[in-house]
């Protein structure tokens, strides 16, 4: 039975992926579903890696059929146009316009291209249109600089805890493959077939988009809400807020966990599912309607692993500590999490985790790039701290950004009507310009950056500027109180003479 589908009982054979190829799932298994019910999940699936696409951007994560870092767009704040954001690169999604004016026989524009690749597209695109476009002066190359940065992050809703449990589900069919098959699951899996058809039509589990309701929708609903109704009125999946009855760690800095099991004592088949060791789920699959031996299954999964066999690490163990206590009211929790800011904290510390494993990656691509510089000549080795400096600016603004939006409260009252514009000036971003920033801006950036160079010189010639040392003056408080003595050193020489 093995090599039968668990939802239609024909010929399995379909290639899935375990874990989802979206997510960086990089394993399969042909003995799960049938091709027409592997794809019919596939929405489901679609639904969960948009939730989660803005850390697996954060994070470098590699879909399992694609060479490229997951991206998402975002708009920035001050020109109010859309990016493209992942870990390797933040850009501009179409060419911009920063000045024009009509001119003798036409009009002259200045404008920004996402890439040089881009730019020849848009002279293209007009020459084909019959417009005759000639450029003034050679293109350069400037970094934009970023300020606020939206993205709506949705989570979690109906399709994203049916996807959670479809995910889970196909874990416990690879670990218990006869029990996957017995009937004891026929309740759960009607949920996860009715959730998923849900999620393919228009307005199911995404907003409704323009144009008329599709006729599908509303007999999807009726056969969900059915569904429901053969499991007691709830979904058999929630967000478990609760500590984790495992306390074992992540065998990953980022990882997943997948937990399936069956107790022998009343034959519960339960499953737990966390995302990035951060956000957690907990699901009743049935009861056995046979005697079973307990056991639980325990997969860890790297969302960064490229390939086998280091992407999971998997233990097995004849107890059955991961089983779960259903809620009574399994929405109490999510709406005691979201008005407590409970869920709230567990987000904002997911993107401190990842802005921490961030910041070391930048450090040690800092401390390998300056790996030669004492071998270099005085000049060399300048332009070469310039260069490396230059690489990380935006982590360089950022704290110095931190410092001043930081020293403006503690300013006497008195002052502050004053020096309170200056500080916005030394900041203040204009996208019409090359690199974002307003001329006041970019001389605070270089001040940052000269500081920093200058510690950073510093530190070489004391032999302490290893990888710990850099992360602290890219992103801690000793690069904090490096930047900010030089940024504020202007106003501080205004202070003293203001009080005296």
């Amino acid at each position: 039975m093995a090599n039968t589908c668990i939802v239609c009982g024909r010929a399995a054979g379909s290639g899935e992926h375990v874990f989802p190829a979206a997510l960086g799932g990089r394993r399969t298994n042909k003995n799960i579903y049938c091709t027409t019910h592997d794809n019919g999940y596939s929405s489901l699936v679609a639904d969960l890696a948009n939730q989660v696409d803005a850390f697996n951007a954060m994070l470098g994560v590699v879909p399992d059929h694609s060479n490229e870092v997951k991206s998402v767009r975002a708009h920035d704040a001050h020109s109010g146009e859309e990016l493209k954001l992942s870990v390797n690169e933040s850009s501009f999604t179409a060419p911009r316009v920063l000045f024009q004016k009509p001119i003798a026989h036409g009009v002259q524009m200045e404008m920004s291209f996402p890439s040089r690749q881009a730019m020849n597209q848009w002279l293209a695109e007009q020459k084909a249109n019959g417009l005759d476009v000639t450029p003034l002066q050679k293109a350069q190359e400037h970094t934009y600089y970023l300020g606020e940065v939206h993205h709506r992050l949705r989570f979690g809703g109906p399709c994203g805890l049916g996807a959670v449990a479809y995910v889970t589900q196909t874990f416990l069919a690879q670990a218990f493959p006869d029990l996957a098959r017995s009937g004891d699951l026929a309740q759960f899996i009607a949920y996860t077939q009715a959730i998923a058809k849900l999620a393919q039509i228009n307005g199911g589990c995404s907003e409704m988009k323009n144009g008329p309701p599709d006729p599908r929708l509303e007999p999807a609903r009726q056969a969900y809400e059915a569904s429901l109704a053969s499991l007691g009125g709830q979904a058999p999946v929630w967000w478990d807020f609760d500590p984790q009855p495992d306390a074992t760690p992540n065998a990953f800095e980022f990882g997943h966990r997948v937990v399936v099991g069956v107790d022998a004592v009343d034959g519960q088949i339960f499953g737990r599912f966390s995302l990035f060791s951060s956000i957690h789920f907990g699901m009743r699959f049935g009861a056995a309607s046979a005697s079973v031996v307990t056991k639980t299954v325990t997969v860890d999964i790297d969302p960064m692993a490229a390939h086998p066999p280091n992407d999971i690490k998997k233990i097995e163990s004849a107890t059955a500590i991961a089983r779960v206590a259903v809620p009574a009211q399994p929405n109490a929790s999510l709406a005691a999490a979201i008005s407590t800011k409970s869920q709230e904290r567990v987000f904002s510390e997911l993107l401190r985790k990842i802005e921490a494993h961030s910041l070391g990656k930048a450090a040690a691509k800092v401390h390998a790039e300056l790996a030669g510089y004492s071998a270099l000549s005085e000049v060399e080795a300048e332009d070469l701290l310039a260069r490396v400096i230059d690489g990380q600016a935006q982590r360089v603004l950022n704290v110095a950004k931190y410092v001043l939006e930081n020293f403006k409260p503690h300013l006497p009252a008195a002052l502050l009507l004053t020096l309170g514009p200056m500080i916005d000036a030394m900041t203040i971003h204009d996208p019409n310009s090359a690199n974002g920033l307003s001329t006041k801006a970019t001389e605070t950036l270089d001040l940052a950056k000269g500081a920093l160079a200058s510690q950073m010189r510093e530190d070489i010639k004391v032999g302490r500027l290893d990888e710990r040392r850099i992360a602290e003056l890219l992103g801690e408080g000793p690069g904090a109180a490096v930047i900010g003595q030089a940024v504020l050193a202007p106003m501080v020489k205004m202070l003293v003479p203001m009080q005296i």
